[in-house]
């Protein structure tokens, strides 16, 4: 058994901790994921499972922390981590739901804090990344926020729609721009239809990123979150005070739910061919360009916490013989 010590190697764990209970109901990718955060609660934290999914359910998963263990942040790969994420909640912005993100170790939303939050008090790291994930296209980055939707609402899509994390640089000709990202790690995209006037404004126009004749099937509930997600970018860069030359909308996955990329390759069929505003962006892809980055030691164990957490399935594997 190994957990993390706090300079970042690994040393055994004092208790062998049980897995926890695991949820009958859950496909076998959200299984396996359920599975590996169960055993890294046990075996690397060193803690007891804790009650979930929401604050006042009363049964045990092996992937939920406990109050108090989620208050310690150990949902989270770092201190810092855990610093942004409070102020995150502080703010009480956006759809950010506190026990989630503190206590459910399976939720996208610590995995986005986790991947991201380290950018968003050091521009000069994010620079470095982001220079490698948009070749010959960043000069610098700007800004990196945690949930973030352009406002007033009423000018873009009138709705709550909002970028888990967000992006904003300076091109290599001095013109600003943005990534949009959408997390997803084992919740499905959401299977709800919406659609109206407020949407379908911005599918006219030159250059939209929709096929003509996909236009009545870019709302199909299979894909209605992506496509809004999308539809919110390509309002910010067609805003009429924009101030954008360009913005996307990545999609950071991961690369074993089949469910998702499935989803993503349908939803590809409705664009241009020569689309460049949507980009599926698999975690160790990502991972795998961050990790070309000359960085200091305490970056590289944050990115080697990231993988042996989140990708790392074979470090798990004895537990789901």
């Amino acid at each position: 058994m190994r957990r993390e010590s706090v300079d970042g190697s690994w040393e055994s764990a004092e208790n062998d901790l049980e897995l926890g209970p695991q949820y009958a109901k859950d496909s076998p990718f959200a299984a396996r994921m359920r599975l590996h955060q169960s055993w890294y609660r046990a075996r690397i934290l060193g803690v007891p499972c804790g009650t979930g999914p929401n604050r006042n359910s009363s049964a045990f998963y092996g992937n939920m922390l406990t109050q108090e263990d989620g208050a310690r942040g150990l949902n989270f790969l770092s201190p810092v981590i855990f610093d942004i994420a409070r102020r995150s909640v502080a703010k009480g912005k956006g759809a950010i739901e506190p026990f989630r993100l503190f206590h459910n170790m399976l939720s996208s939303q610590p995995m986005c804090f986790n991947l991201f939050a380290p950018l968003v008090d050091n521009l000069d790291l994010a620079t470095r990344l982001w220079r490698l994930v948009l070749p010959n296209e960043v000069n610098r980055v700007l800004g990196v926020l945690i949930e973030y939707a352009p406002q007033p609402p009423g000018e873009y899509l009138d709705d709550k729609t909002a970028f888990d994390a967000y992006v904003e640089y300076e091109r290599l000709d001095g013109k600003l721009a943005f990534v949009g990202i959408e997390t997803k790690l084992t919740e499905p995209f959401g299977r709800s239809h919406y659609d109206g006037p407020s949407y379908r404004r911005w599918m006219h126009g030159p250059g939209s990123p929709w096929r003509q004749d996909a236009r009545d099937k870019v709302a199909d509930k299979s894909h209605n979150q992506l496509w809004r997600d999308h539809l919110l970018a390509w309002a910010m860069l067609n805003h009429r005070c924009r101030p954008y030359e360009r913005g996307l909308l990545m999609l950071v996955r991961h690369p074993d739910d089949g469910d998702c990329a499935a989803i993503v390759r349908g939803y590809r069929k409705l664009l241009r061919q020569d689309d460049d505003t949507f980009i599926d962006m698999p975690l160790d892809k990502l991972i795998g360009i961050w990790q070309r980055a000359p960085l200091a030691g305490e970056w590289r164990q944050w990115l080697a916490r990231f993988e042996f957490r989140y990708l790392d399935l074979d470090a798990s594997e004895e537990a789901s013989q």
